[in-house]
């Protein structure tokens, strides 16, 4: 049963051995929040979503994250900060149709192995700068810069964003990126928690893609 288990939970995080990782990112020491003020605000956390994507070799799975909450301070077209939370309990696979092999996936993401979501229910994503990208194109207009807090950790990266306007909307789409999840403290299945692997059982890479959309609150 343990095997047959850990044969399920291995086809985890993206990009096979084969593929390429895309738009790597380091983790760095955490930087001060941006403070730049605005108008208010609030998160949609239905239109909102964070898409994750991680692999084996062999295979790869894909799903979502929900947003909590969150809230952004505008001047115009500008953002000038923000943050928003992320509902750990809230990892939904999308590609594995069979309910028990989907729930044990989810539920093994969820454990101490993983993110230990009972311990860390939350995590955190807080902007410390955001500026216009120099080479601005379709996908990619600005640069954004924060800090990720993940189970214990903090560290801040930095990604490409197409920000957008639609009259009181505010919409964020962050281009595709690679995270390393052992910088946060989630080793299973890494040779970085077992010396004696010759490759990982999990890929130490996840794929993210953020979308964030927030509006003026409305007034009750």
């Amino acid at each position: 049963m343990k095997t047959y288990f850990l044969a399920i939970v291995a086809l985890l995080f993206v990009a096979s051995c084969n593929t390429k990782t895309k738009n790597k990112v380091e983790g760095t020491d955490a930087q001060e929040a941006a403070a730049g003020t605005g108008e208010q605000l609030v998160v949609d956390t239905q239109a909102s979503s964070i898409h994750w994507i991680g692999s084996k070799v062999g295979g790869s799975h894909h799903g979502t994250i929900g947003i909590k909450s969150g809230e952004l301070a505008v001047n115009g077209q500008d953002v000038a900060s923000g943050s928003f939370v992320v509902d750990m309990n809230a990892i939904v696979n999308e590609d594995l149709t069979d309910k028990k092999m989907n729930e044990m996936l989810v539920g093994h993401l969820k454990s101490e192995d993983f993110f230990d979501v009972a311990k860390y229910p939350e995590s955190a994503f807080i902007i410390t700068k955001i500026e216009a990208a120099a080479n601005a194109s379709d996908s990619v207009t600005h640069l954004v810069s924060g800090n990720l807090k993940l189970k214990d950790v903090e560290k801040n990266i930095t990604f490409g964003a197409k920000v957008t306007k639609e009259g009181d909307m505010y919409k964020a789409v962050t281009v595709p990126f690679t995270i390393d999840r052992t910088q946060w403290n989630v080793k299973y299945g890494s040779k970085t928690l077992f010396a004696d692997l010759k490759e990982n059982i999990v890929n130490d890479n996840i794929e993210l893609q953020i979308t964030i959309v927030a509006k003026a609150a409305q007034v009750k």
